[in-house]
């Protein structure tokens, strides 16, 4: 549910109820990106202490509960923007204490067929919710402040969910420095390596999130969506395919070499793109949707879990927070100079674009196949 506010309901409020300019959109954007970059800080003073990583896990989705209640009820346009920023840092801010404790708890053998059961339960309830949603908003938008309500509750219930969650006292971290653990993007050349791939592939995809909400939204590129229309094609067509395919990409993570993995899903989310934006046809937008959405399936259990492939024991929280802190720099920058690049060269180039960056990546990863079968049952 949360998932939904974050792809769906946050931007469609700033910029249909408050006519947000585009600073403020691309801050939204940022925000979930901006948490996975301070998730590094928060997971190294964590170390400092004895708390075990659920407690660790738990507080930042109280604050999230905390600040969407705020931004619920504030008639504030600067506001609605800054609590909505809080919230979704922290509700991103957790990941590395989540990883750390699927990697503590399900065998290498199956964390992809485990962790596909919570994720089909998550994705199915996001394409659900948004759907509702985007109905009561297409009613009236005067009734959001009762959406992000219901989402703070969520957020409070989710922090009790992660608090149950059996899990180790945090390991203390050999770093004085916060960002110490950026060591092992060079100490271990491979891991490096991948993550400029990632890095690559991932800012072509992450600069065209907000724009693809913008570009079926904004009465700039003339198709300006309804609200069932924007959540159909931004949640419940990928979300669903997602839902779906997450066994078929979860089995195969666990049995096929992750680097020719990573390159299907690369070539799957540059198609899906090129299909958005190469047209106003509602039909091939859908199509790109669609595409994105059977990307984001395996594309979900290879970024939450690649990392237990090539961390050693002891050092999966570690190595998860330098591949949640590069993506959090990337999702932070790209929405900016996307909002930037599309006023320069349009919504249609920018498709061409972040598809031929998406492909450098891919044809990057062909000497790296060879080393993809790390801890593969």
């Amino acid at each position: 549910m949360l998932s939904s506010g974050a792809q769906t309901f946050c931007l469609f409020i700033a910029i249909r109820y408050f006519n947000a300019g585009e600073v403020i959109k691309s801050l939204i954007a940022a925000a979930p990106f901006m948490g996975m970059f301070f998730s590094m800080v928060l997971l190294h003073y964590a170390s400092k202490t004895r708390w075990e990583k659920s407690a660790w896990g738990a507080l930042p989705s109280m604050i999230t509960g905390f600040c969407l209640l705020v931004a619920a009820w504030t008639s504030s346009m600067h506001m609605f923007a800054f609590f909505v920023v809080i919230a979704y840092i922290c509700r991103s801010a957790l990941l590395p204490f989540i990883t750390d404790i699927y990697g503590d708890n399900y065998p290498a053998k199956y964390r992809g067929a485990f962790f596909s059961k919570s994720l089909i339960l998550s994705v199915g309830i996001a394409a659900l919710s948004g759907f509702v949603g985007s109905s009561i908003l297409e009613k009236d938008i005067e009734y959001y402040p009762l959406i992000f309500t219901f989402l703070g509750f969520c957020a409070f219930f989710k922090a009790l969910a992660v608090y149950g969650m059996p899990s180790k006292s945090m390991e203390r971290s050999p770093h004085e420095n916060p960002f110490g653990n950026m060591k092992y993007a060079w100490q271990d050349r491979s891991f490096g390596y991948v993550l400029l791939t990632w890095f690559i592939m991932g800012f072509a995809n992450l600069w065209t999130l907000p724009l693809r909400v913008d570009y079926i939204t904004s009465p700039q590129w003339g198709i300006e969506g309804s609200a069932i229309f924007v959540a159909m094609i931004i949640t419940v067509i990928p979300e669903t395919l997602r839902m779906l395919l997450i066994p078929f990409w979860a089995g195969l993570f666990d049995k096929m070499n992750f680097v020719v993995l990573r390159m299907i899903l690369n070539l799957s989310f540059a198609a899906g793109v090129l299909l958005f934006f190469i047209s106003s046809n509602p039909l091939i937008i859908g199509a790109g949707s669609a595409l994105i959405g059977v990307a984001f399936a395996g594309g979900s259990i290879a970024w939450n879990l690649w990392v237990t492939k090539y961390a050693p024991p002891g050092k999966t929280g570690a190595y998860m927070s330098v591949h949640v802190s590069l993506t959090g720099i990337r999702g932070t920058l790209g929405p900016m100079i996307g909002y930037w690049t599309v006023g320069v060269i349009g919504a249609q180039n920018i498709g061409i674009l972040s598809c031929v960056m998406m492909i450098l990546a891919t044809l990057m990863l062909i000497p790296e196949i060879k080393h993809g079968r790390r801890n593969t049952a």
